[in-house]
């Protein structure tokens, strides 16, 4: 790769018209030379150095994504079509915005809140990350912010947050299993750390049970470990004689999926034995089978709208609705049979 000495050299121009067209800086620079200059950056394929344009520019250009979940020994965040639509529908807009993305995953308080403070980073979002870290975070850093799936304790500050209709989804779910004559059914959340969005799935579900004067009590709520092998243990004692539960309601695709395929490994006929629904509808419902009946949200699009939301707090732009909040649709497929 050529330095900005030989660009120079070849273009016939200083070093330092060289480097003001490389740095934007091209207000006393003629067009015949801004074009000659350019074409020869772009033949040599040259990247600057990106430690002098943080030094020149006073900004990093990396934006940091930090995402609270505990970091897992055999297997990792990104196996979940869910969390990798939303990581990679962000590092696309954040390289079409000329910005770098920085991960980090971490269940660690006291480091999130560290790293917050630490990182050198033009913006920052923060993914399922408690209300108090939040408050804590909001209140002690001086870069834009944006949420996804978050929820606040306090309205002491404004949260800029993607969020969803979680609660509707729980209810819709639990609506149709309902109607399909399931009454002893058991919620499966995904995040034993942070219930957050699990907790308002699970009281959509308490509401179906409500409307039908029935009670769905909080002993049918059942969180699942990070460990698969403890899972898996789980998936048989729940579905066993004794426990009784016709249907079993995940929080994620992802543990739905990998339920279903070991079940029916293990010699259970789904949804003959028992029935099994979703949340997420990514890629997973539609491979196994029986095909999931699950919750319908767009992943992809609430990493799209946290980064659209990011940059215009980092261009000093208005932002008319701080909180979104994304719908859901129940999608019915044959992971649930009619009792």
């Amino acid at each position: 790769m050529a330095t900005i000495k030989e660009i120079s050299r070849k273009a016939g121009v200083s070093a330092t018209t060289v480097a003001n067209v490389i740095h934007g800086r091209t207000n006393k620079v003629s067009a015949a030379t801004l074009h000659k200059v350019q074409a020869i950056i772009d033949s040599e394929k040259y990247a600057p150095n990106m430690g002098a344009m943080m030094l020149l520019h006073n900004n990093s250009r990396i934006i940091g994504v930090i995402m609270f979940t505990e970091p897992r020994h055999n297997e990792t965040v990104l196996e979940d079509p869910f969390s990798s639509a939303i990581l990679g529908a962000m590092e696309r807009d954040i390289r079409v915005a000329g910005y770098y993305m920085m991960l980090y995953v971490s269940s660690d308080e006291d480091e999130v809140v560290r790293l917050s403070k630490s990182w050198k980073m033009d913006g920052l979002i923060l993914v399922w990350v408690p209300g108090k870290i939040c408050s804590i975070i909001n209140s002690s850093i001086d870069i834009p912010l944006v949420y996804i799936d978050c929820f606040f304790n306090d309205d002491d500050h404004v949260y800029y947050n993607i969020g969803l209709e979680d609660k509707k989804g729980g209810y819709e779910v639990t609506k149709y299993l309902l109607s399909m004559g399931h009454t002893n059914m058991l919620f499966l959340p995904c995040n034993p750390i942070f219930p957050g969005g699990d907790s308002e799935r699970f009281a959509g579900c308490k509401q179906a049970f409500s409307e039908r004067g029935l009670t769905l009590p909080d002993t049918a709520k059942l969180p699942l470990p990070y460990d698969r092998m403890k899972r898996e243990k789980i998936y048989l004692e729940i579905t066993s004689k004794k426990a009784g539960y016709t249907a079993l309601v995940f929080s994620s695709d992802y543990y739905a999926a990998e339920a279903l395929t070991f079940l029916q490994d293990c010699g259970l006929r789904i949804p003959q034995d028992i029935s099994i629904t979703g949340f997420d509808d990514n890629i997973f419902s539609r491979l196994v089978t029986p095909r999931l009946t699950t919750v319908h949200q767009d992943s992809s699009e609430k990493g799209r709208l946290a980064i659209e939301m990011l940059m215009r707090l980092i261009h000093g732009e208005a932002v008319k609705q701080p909180r979104i909040t994304l719908p859901i649709y129940l999608q019915i497929r044959d992971s649930v049979r009619k009792l």
